[in-house]
């Protein structure tokens, strides 16, 4: 059985059909993309670029003062490393009154945290990717998951302490774990010795 004339159906001829669009030009039928098909495709492009995290574009454009990378469990300072330390966890040093950047890589199947009670005195913290931030009752700190970077980027004040520790609050809360580490914090101006 048949439509009725006038209502809508598949005939190209006359142009309505739920399947697709048709032109209708002198007699001849074309079926043309739906003006939504670009915004249905861009749309998850975009916001799959927006969600994951730091890329290296962002990484290129603050050289990071110190790179921390999470692998095995283990902290790895990669840049910036205290070339004589004698301490069994890893070390870097910071200075007081500079912006600094500091990039936390997770090459680890597992999250980790970077948490230390410095993050707390620093100012204007500024986060860069995907991160949550963890609060402890001393400390402040970022969760990276899995294959994610972060990059923390802030000023140290005068913070009254020359060093400070750091772990990961997953598997490093103990003094005896391997998730731990210290940061040092130099004094910008010289010694009058």
């Amino acid at each position: 059985m048949g439509a009725a004339p006038g209502s809508s159906s598949d005939n190209p001829e006359t142009g309505s059909s739920p399947r697709g669009a048709f032109v209708n030009q002198k007699g001849r039928s074309d079926k043309v993309l739906s003006q939504w098909s670009l915004p249905a495709f861009i749309l998850p492009l975009v916001l799959g670029l927006w969600s994951v995290g730091i890329g290296s574009a962002e990484e290129l454009l603050y050289d990071p003062d110190v790179v921390l990378v999470m692998k095995d469990k283990v902290f790895h300072v990669i840049k910036e490393a205290q070339s004589e330390n004698t301490l069994p966890n890893p070390a870097f040093s910071l200075p007081v009154g500079r912006d600094l950047v500091v990039l936390l890589r997770n090459e680890d199947n597992v999250a980790h945290e970077f948490v230390s009670p410095l993050l707390m005195k620093v100012e204007d913290l500024q986060l860069s990717g995907r991160a949550t931030l963890v609060y402890t009752h001393t400390a402040v700190g970022v969760r990276v998951e899995p294959r994610d970077s972060v990059l923390l980027r802030f000023d140290i004040p005068d913070a009254g302490f020359d060093r400070f520790h750091f772990w990961c609050n997953i598997h490093g809360k103990l003094l005896d774990d391997t998730m731990r580490g210290e940061i040092f914090i130099l004094d910008a101006t010289p010694s009058s010795q």
